[in-house]
């Protein structure tokens, strides 16, 4: 028997790890390749000209872009239109409804950020206590700073935390182990003992790791999952009848199938692929759910408590402040109204839901896949998203009632 016969019988998990660090080297080389290829030649198709454009005719672009089924819902004090395109199951050809509901993913945080402010208002938590005040030393111990970074940080994305998202979790997410359970706790070891990106406080950087530490904070103080903390103080109570937390509650609503074009040459259902779950991200809902929510969250109509609003919009006549408790203000233009709210992404599932308050406009999307994003395309996506979103803002802004309601 020569050494490394010998080597392999006394480690009989040897050839495992060999053959698993193979498929990972693998799937690494499987996505950059195409990816390079690709990226050379794909393009979006052109928006429709200005003085032609509806809301149908953006719906019916973001279709020809990719989304195999999608929905948008855009109310305005002059009038409402809904509508729909593709299909929500393409094995069986089930139409795309409206009230198909979809995984919202980082929209989420919306959710998340609300919650946090109303424990916060009632002395429940602190946003500006550290985190190791909250969470355990053998976890915080991974995080660089933890001794400096406050809850506020983490949900406003200034807490310098390198985020999940990486290399190495899409490799494990889509090739490896697409069907696991991946709680918190696994989903934060990708980013355990990173570098951080600044220090607290001292710039700004998109993180799900700072939501995923925040929902385990938010689980600590109310001594149960944050999904029971959601839907007490706000899917009940605003009445979003189809919006549940995945994973954790049973659905109530019909699931439209998502889809990957992976590399423009494979594409595949997700549908079953375990769901992004633990406070950045989570939660399932509808068009007319999303737009009821974002609403009563953007118009100070007496829903939430002063105290509540106060946190929830710390920091609002900074116009160079772009991100607050789980909430995002964009505009289309220098000059154009915010709009607030968020976008969310994951396998299968795309969507943003916005609300302007001084016009009482909602705006909110959903699009059947991330495939964009999925065939490595991040500018891509990046792309698709910005010009679908400030069209739909623009349009809206117009007060066009030419559209059918």
């Amino acid at each position: 028997m020569n050494a490394a016969t010998q080597q392999a019988a006394q480690s009989p998990d040897l050839w495992k790890r060999r053959r698993k660090r193979l498929v990972k080297i693998s799937a690494v080389v499987l996505l950059a390749i195409p990816v390079l290829l690709a990226s050379c030649w794909t393009k979006l198709t052109p928006l429709p000209p200005e003085n032609q454009r509806t809301y149908q005719s953006l719906l019916d672009w973001s279709h020809r872009n990719g989304m195999p089924g999608a929905i948008l819902l855009v109310r305005t004090p002059e009038q409402e239109f809904i509508g729909s395109i593709g299909e929500a199951d393409l094995k069986h050809h089930t139409p795309m409804r409206p009230n198909h509901a979809f995984q919202i993913g980082s929209v989420t945080k919306s959710f998340i950020g609300v919650v946090a402010a109303q424990m916060h208002a009632e002395k429940k938590l602190d946003l500006d206590a550290v985190i190791t005040n909250s969470l355990p030393r053998d976890l915080t111990s991974h995080f660089p700073n933890a001794e400096k970074i406050t809850l506020r940080q983490m949900l406003e994305h200034t807490a310098g935390l390198r985020d999940v998202n990486s290399i190495r979790r899409d490799i494990d997410r889509v090739f490896i182990d697409r069907r696991g359970a991946y709680p918190a706790l696994r989903e934060l070891k990708y980013a355990f003992d990173q570098p951080p990106n600044f220090s607290p406080g001292e710039g700004w950087s998109y993180s799900n790791t700072g939501y995923l530490l925040a929902g385990l904070i938010i689980d600590s103080a109310a001594k149960h999952h944050h999904a029971i903390e959601i839907r007490r103080r706000l899917v009940e109570p605003i009445h979003l009848t189809n919006t549940w937390y995945n994973t954790v509650e049973t659905p109530r609503g019909d699931l439209s199938h998502g889809y990957e074009n992976l590399f423009n040459w494979w594409r595949t259902d997700v549908t079953d692929w375990t769901p992004a779950t633990g406070g950045n991200a989570g939660l399932s809902s509808t068009v007319f759910d999303l737009a009821t929510f974002m609403r009563a969250v953007a118009r100070d109509n007496g829903f939430f408590s002063e105290a509540t609003r106060k946190e929830l919009f710390n920091g609002w006549p900074d116009e160079k402040k772009k991100y607050f408790l789980g909430l995002h203000r964009v505009r289309s233009s220098k000059d154009a109204p915010w709009f607030i709210g968020h976008s969310g992404g994951t396998p299968g599932h795309h969507c943003f839901a916005f609300h302007q308050p001084e016009r009482d406009i909602t705006i909110v999307y959903f699009g059947s896949s991330s495939l964009l994003k999925a065939r490595g395309y991040d500018r891509l996506l990046g792309e698709f998203y910005d010009t679908l979103r400030n069209a739909l803002f623009e349009l809206a802004l117009k007060g066009n009632t030419s559209q059918p309601s």
